[in-house]
């Protein structure tokens, strides 16, 4: 499926509407058969990759989700923490998604490097280019919006298992906003691999080496695959795996669930 003509995310409600619709309509991907409790989906506002991030939410099954917890790496200022926003309400051209101050208090009091603060929240990247896909898909729900000023395997660890335990009776979907910078062949066919296995140390060493592929949001990726695991995840749908091109990244789209 390609799209040549619009280049980026429209500003404004209706052409943002029409644009989410479309690329949903035009999907072909049918929802998968498990009970899905993270996706990977591309987190730069190049629309290349929205193609694939509607395919990964086409392919939720009709199931309610009634809380969205999204985990973004930063692209601003530089800081070393864990941050959660302030705001009671996420805004974006196709309305307003109130922020779920239960859980976020929960994950600030659960671990010591997560904090209330909005560093890195914001920009235009991350959970702002994927809410309005969420908003056409899902309907009425709750965010955590996160964003990892750190991707050390510590922060990632420590937040994995945070929002394992948030999870517990909970219908959440976590989001993980990922982009590939670069990738070989190679980096690109490991990198496949070990997610679909959830091989964690060995995605871990992947992603931490930078050779053969470089991604930013790798910290969000480990998170999804930590979360998940935690409540026993044993299922993994890819929906397609770009290789970064002249000016845009690569992307990735998968589904990550328990059947």
């Amino acid at each position: 499926m390609t799209h040549t003509s619009a280049l980026t995310y429209a500003t404004q409600r209706l052409p943002l509407d029409n644009q989410i619709g479309s690329l949903l309509a035009e999907s072909d991907s049918k929802p998968v058969d498990f009970r899905v409790m993270s996706v990977i989906v591309p987190g730069s506002d190049h629309f290349e990759g929205a193609p694939l991030a509607a395919d990964v939410y086409r392919s939720l099954p009709s199931a309610d989700i009634d809380t969205v917890l999204s985990v973004a790496a930063n692209s601003g200022e530089a800081f070393k923490r864990i941050t959660v926003c302030s705001l009671d309400a996420y805004q974006t051209p196709l309305g307003e998604v109130k922020v779920d101050d239960k859980i976020r208090n929960e994950l600030c009091d659960e671990d010591d490097d997560i904090f209330l603060d909005d560093r890195g929240h914001f920009l235009h990247h991350g959970l702002d280019i994927n809410l309005p896909f969420l908003q056409r898909t899902l309907g009425s729900f709750n965010v955590v919006p996160l964003v990892m000023g750190a991707e050390t395997p510590e922060f990632c660890q420590e937040l994995g298992q945070a929002v394992g335990e948030v999870m517990a009776n909970r219908r959440m979907l976590v989001v993980a906003c990922v982009d590939i910078l670069e990738a070989t062949d190679d980096g690109m066919e490991q990198f496949q691999h070990l997610l679909t296995e959830l091989d964690i140390p060995g995605m871990m060493s992947l992603l931490n080496r930078e050779e053969g592929i470089k991604v930013e949001g790798k910290g969000p990726l480990l998170v999804a695959m930590m979360a998940s695991t935690y409540r026993r995840a044993n299922e993994v749908a890819i929906r397609g795996l770009r290789f970064p091109q002249a000016g845009t990244p690569g992307f990735a789209g998968a589904l990550i669930g328990r059947r």
